[in-house]
C-alpha cells in the first residue's frame, strides 16, 4: 500500500514543518559551513560532523517509519560509542563514490551513469533495511533488500526518483555560493529520508518484514547480540524521554520487547535497567505495563515481587486501574493482606 500523497508531501516537508527537524537543519548548515570555512581544522570537525548527520538521517527514516515524533537533535548523535550501525550509511556512500570515481577511469561515463543508477535505485532500500534491522550485514544482503522492496511493493519506486532528482538539482545549484548550495542539499536529503520512512510506515514493516540470518548463531552469539540490541534500544528510548518525548520514547521500547526473542526476560532486564536512572519515575511507570503483561501471561509471584518492590521506592506507587482486581486478589491468595488492603484503597 501505498502512502496517501498528502502524507508524502507532508513527509517531504518535514524539514521546514518540525522545529526540531528545522533546528537539526539549521545546526548541521552552519556546521558544515563552519567546517568548510576552517582550513585544515575543518577536516577534523567533518570527522565528527558527518557521521553525526549521517545517524540523524538513519533516525529519521526509523523514527517516520515507526510513526513516532522526531526527537531534537542531542549530543548523543555526536558521539563515537554506541549505535555504531547507525554510521554505515556513511560507508556506503563512501564506497559508492570511490567505485564512481574507479568505474569513470576505467570504463567510462556511460558504464559510470549505469552504476550511479543501480545504486540510486537500491540505496533507500539499504537504508529502510538497515533502519530496521540495525545490521550492516543486513543492509547489503540481496535477500534482506528483496524483501524490503517485495514489502513496500511499486511505491517504493518514489524513493530512487526522489533521489535521483535531488542530483539533478544538486548539479543545477553549482553556480549558487556555497552556503546557499549546501542548505538547499541538505533541505532535499533531510527530506527524501523522511519520505523514505513514509514508504515503510504503513506496512508495519518494523514488526513483520522478515530478515534471515546469513549463518546460524550460538546460543551465545545470540545472547551478546541480544544485550547488545537492548542497550541501542534502551539508549534511544531514554534519548527520546529525557527530551520531553515520554510518550515516544516507552511506544519505541514496547515494541521492541514484542520483537525481543525472550520478552519476559527482556520485560526484566529493561526494568532492572531503568531503576538505575536517576529519575525513577521512569522505571515506575514503565513497572505498571511490566505488571500488566505478567498478569495477562499468569506469571503472578513475579509479579507480585515486582509491585513490592516498587512500592518500597515509591509508596503510592500502585498498578494499572485495570489491574488492581487481579493485584489485590493476588495479594490476597499470597496471603499478604497488609498488601491487599492498601491496594483496595485505590
Amino acid at each position: 500500500m501505498t502512502p496517501k500523497p498528502a502524507d508524502l508531501l507532508r513527509a517531504a516537508a518535514l524539514p521546514l514543518t518540525n522545529v526540531g527537524v528545522l533546528f537539526a537543519l539549521l545546526m548541521f548548515w552552519a556546521l558544515l559551513w563552519l567546517a568548510a570555512a576552517a582550513g585544515m581544522l575543518g577536516v577534523w570537525l567533518a570527522m565528527v560532523i558527518v557521521p553525526a548527520l549521517f545517524r540523524y538521517f538513519t533516525n529519521l527514516v526509523e523514527t517516520v517509519g515507526r510513526g513516532l515524533k522526531v526527537a531534537p537533535l542531542g549530543a548523543e548523535f555526536f558521539r563515537w560509542i554506541g549505535d555504531w550501525w547507525s554510521l554505515f550509511p556513511a560507508v556506503i556512500v563512501i564506497l559508492i563514490a570511490w567505485a564512481s570515481y574507479t568505474i569513470h577511469l576505467s570504463a567510462g561515463d556511460t558504464t559510470l551513469v549505469v552504476f550511479i543508477l543501480i545504486m540510486a535505485a537500491i540505496y533507500p532500500a539499504m537504508l529502510a533495511v538497515l533502519s530496521v534491522t540495525h545490521s550492516p550485514m543486513h543492509s547489503i544482503n540481496p535477500v534482506a533488500i528483496f524483501n524490503m522492496l517485495r514489502s513496500i511493493g511499486p511505491g517504493y519506486a518514489i524513493a530512487p526518483l526522489y533521489l535521483g532528482l535531488i542530483v539533478y538539482i544538486s548539479t543545477l545549484l553549482q553556480p549558487l555560493p556555497f552556503m546557499v548550495e549546501l542548505a538547499v542539499e541538505l533541505l532535499l536529503l533531510f527530506s527524501l529520508h523522511a519520505v523514505i520512512g513514509c514508504l515503510i510506515e504503513p506496512h508495519g514493516i518494523f514488526d513483520d518484514v522478515y530478515i534471515p540470518d546469513p549463518v546460524e548463531r550460538t546460543a551465545a552469539e545470540v545472547s551478546v547480540d541480544t544485550e547488545k540490541a537492548r542497550v541501542d534500544v534502551l539508549t534511544q528510548a531514554y534519548g527520546l524521554i529525557n527530551r520531553g518525548n515520554r510518550e515516544g520514547g516507552f511506544k519505541h521500547l514496547f515494541e521492541w520487547i514484542g520483537s525481543d526473542p525472550q520478552v519476559p526476560a527482556a520485560w526484566a532486564w529493561y526494568f532492572s535497567r531503568m531503576l538505575e536512572w536517576e529519575n525513577k519515575q521512569h522505571g515506575l511507570f514503565f513497572a505498571q505495563h511490566y505488571v500488566h503483561d505478567m498478569l495477562k501471561h499468569g506469571e503472578h509471584i513475579p509479579a507480585l515481587k515486582v509491585i513490592l518492590r516498587c512500592r518500597m521506592i515509591d509508596e503510592t506507587w500502585r498498578p494499572l486501574s485495570d489491574d488492581l482486581p487481579a493485584a489485590i486478589h493476588l495479594a490476597e491468595t499470597h496471603g499478604n493482606i497488609e498488601l491487599a488492603a492498601v491496594l483496595k484503597r485505590y
